[in-house]
Order: structure tokens, then sequence, then C-alpha cells
């Protein structure tokens, strides 16, 4: 079996100077002001777009409305919300499982798939497997799609050859190529029963983490998104590619990693405090009144929560309420604890912030950076099924 290989990019094209605008985010500092409770519900929320945009690359139609209201709901037993709270777990498997010296061997990359398929209907008629983590054991092909993938027979020696592409220590200046070209290879190679399109972008998650971007603590990314923006390209680029000569590879590579700088640089603004209260936090509270989800005196609150960052449940905290009356100071601020509208920053703590996921402000916090184009289109409304990478 021929191994995967990088060719060499024209160091003065349009790809090389991608690549180096990429290594410039990967080493930068990241100094942003935000403050880390809120830093962590808007990673939470982006989580909960990447899962999204995933299962709906691959043609679940669940919108980004009716996902937040399951959310909200909590209705959990619908098979399209199910195969997406799965890939909400795959995303903190790897998290907690990746660091810049982790090995991405077989049973890595299989715990993944266990965790996608788990409990979902197997192919032809669900999103789940016939035999989660195990390398498939028959013959497939793509709907709508030229590429037929190779025999089973053959998948393991592919499978191996992939596994050592991904494992190589590249050079510098080859890393970022080698995670582009390993999308493409994994959906080539199509090693599981179903899921591939899943698994391709969720190891995309873990390469970045290895690579030192910093994804887990420091900074918001949603890989997906880099696809969903415009589904077909994402097939047409794919189906380029397979051809496998060093030109076609060459321009996967530029559409993958133009697509990840671009994603980086939008949502990096969001490590900015002034940017995030002003563009993202209040005007979250002003729908949340308009549709009468708080009460003035609610906004009020949570107003001032926003620009001071924290507060104690102390009365002399609340001053700037024209409330004279402690007690019914203390009655207001439990009537917000009670809707979980404020939580404490820490596990039964006493120092409150404003809560974004719940039931009252996840609604209107998604419509801003909808307005904000943080959240695609394609989140949005229904679209037929037009490829389906199983």
């Amino acid at each position: 079996m021929e191994k995967i290989s990088i060719p060499d990019p024209l160091w003065g094209s349009n790809l090389a100077n991608i690549i180096l605008d990429l290594e410039k985010l990967r080493t930068k500092q990241l100094g942003g002001d935000v403050p880390v409770h809120i830093f962590l519900q808007l990673k939470d929320i982006f989580h909960m777009l990447e899962t999204l945009g995933s299962a709906r690359i691959e043609g679940n139609n669940t919108t980004l409305s009716e996902y937040v209201e399951r959310i909200i709901e909590k209705n959990t037993e619908n098979e399209s919300n199910n195969e997406i709270k799965n890939l909400e777990k795959a995303i903190f498997f790897i998290e907690d499982n990746t660091n810049e010296a982790t090995i991405f061997d077989r049973a890595f990359v299989s715990e993944i798939h266990k965790i996608i398929t788990k409990d979902l209907t197997p192919p032809p008629k669900g999103e789940g497997s016939k035999n989660p983590g195990e390398l498939r054991a028959y013959d497939v092909n793509i709907q709508s799609s030229k590429h037929i993938p190779p025999k089973h027979l053959l998948l393991q020696d592919y499978f191996e050859s992939f596994i050592d592409f991904i494992n190589i220590k590249h050079k510098e200046q080859y890393q970022l190529l080698m995670v582009a070209i390993a999308h493409h290879r994994f959906e080539f190679i199509h090693p599981f029963d179903n899921g591939n399109g899943r698994m391709g972008r969720l190891l995309n998650y873990a390469f970045l983490i290895k690579l030192g971007f910093q994804v887990k603590n420091g900074r918001i990314i949603n890989p997906s998104s880099v696809f969903y923006t415009d589904r077909d390209k994402y097939y047409d680029m794919l189906g380029q590619a397979d051809s496998l000569h060093d030109k076609d590879i060459l321009k996967w590579c530029e559409y993958f990693l133009l697509g990840l700088k671009n994603e980086i640089e939008k949502i990096d603004s969001l490590l900015n405090k002034e940017y995030v209260t002003k563009q993202v936090l209040l005007p979250t509270l002003k729908i949340a009144l308009a549709d009468e989800y708080i009460t003035n005196q609610e906004f009020e609150i949570l107003e001032y929560l926003i620009k001071k960052d924290t507060m104690s449940m102390k009365s002399e905290e609340l001053s700037f309420l024209d409330i004279k009356n402690s007690k019914k100071k203390s009655i207001l601020m439990n009537k917000l604890k009670d809707k979980n509208i404020i939580a404490p920053i820490t596990d039964n703590g006493r120092i409150y912030t404003v809560n974004f996921i719940n039931n009252y402000l996840l609604r209107c916090i998604v419509r801003v950076l909808k307005e904000r184009g943080f959240v695609s289109d394609f989140l949005n409304h229904r679209e037929p099924l037009l490829i389906q990478i199983i």
C-alpha cells in the first residue's frame, strides 16, 4: 500500500500565504479579556452549532430553532436529537483525551465512532452502525458520488496507512496540509459502515488541538462551519480531490485551510470583551426584554451584571435598584436564580453571573449570533438531501 504523501505547494502561492497566516494564528498569544465564565458559555453554544452543522451536512433536517427548543424542553426522545447529542459527547471525549502528545491510534478513532453511533438506528434507515467502532466488512457506494471507496478486503491496509499518516511528525510547514489531506483521505477510504462524514469533521477538531491551536481552552472554533456554509461546494471539492492528483489535492487544501482561517478570524472577535458586551450580550438582553422573557427590573440587574462581570447576593450590591426594602431585593434575586437566569460562577458559590444557556436567554443569544454572522443560514431552514456521506 502506497503511503499517503503531501504535495509541495508553490511557496508564493495563495495556499502558501494561507498557511503562513494560519501559523500566525496558531502561535498568537490570546490576550482576550472576556471573563472566563462568559467565554465558556459562548464555547458551549458554539459546540451546539458545531454538532448541529455536522449533522445537517449528513442530511439531518433539524433546524437551529428546533434544536434550541429541544434543548430548552429537554426533549431527548427524538433520534435526530440523539444523533446531535452523540456528536456533543464526542467533542467532549476529544477534548478530554487530546493534547500535543496524543497518538491517534485505531482505538482512539474507534471510540469516537462508537460514541457518535450509540443507540442510533443502523443503516440504511438510520445514522447508527451495525458494528460500532469496527471497520466495515462489506463494500459500499456513496449516494450521488462518483467515487467508489476501496473494497473492504483492502480496507485494513488503507486504514493503517491513514493512521500512520496522521501520526507522522510532519515538519511545521506541512502540518496544516496534513490536516486538510487527512480529512479528504478519511472520506476517500470510508472506513466505517456509517458516520464517516461526522467522524472526519470531528477528527479535524482533534488534529487542531494536537497542533496547538488552543481550541480547548483559549479559543472558540467551529470546524464544521468551514463546510456547511456551502455544502455543495464542500462535496464538489472533495470530489475533485478524489483524483488523488497533486494539483487537485492542493486545490482541496486551499479550500479547506482558507475556510479554517476565515472561521478562526471571525470567531476570535468573541475574545474581545467590549465587542462581546456591546454586540452580543446587551442585544441579547434587549431582545429578551422586548419578547417579555424578562421584566424591566430583571433587565436592569442583568445589564449591571454584564458590565460588572459578577456580583454577590448582598443587598448593598443592588443599591442601583429603586428598591429600598432588602427583603424585596432578595425576592427579586431569588426569582432570577429560580429561573436560572443567573447562576454562581463556581459550584455552590456566592458570586453570580448571567446564565445565557437557559430557557429564557438561549433563544435570544442564538438569534443575535445569527444576526452578527456567526450562524450560517444553512442551519435555519430545511434542505433536500443532495449527497450523503455515510
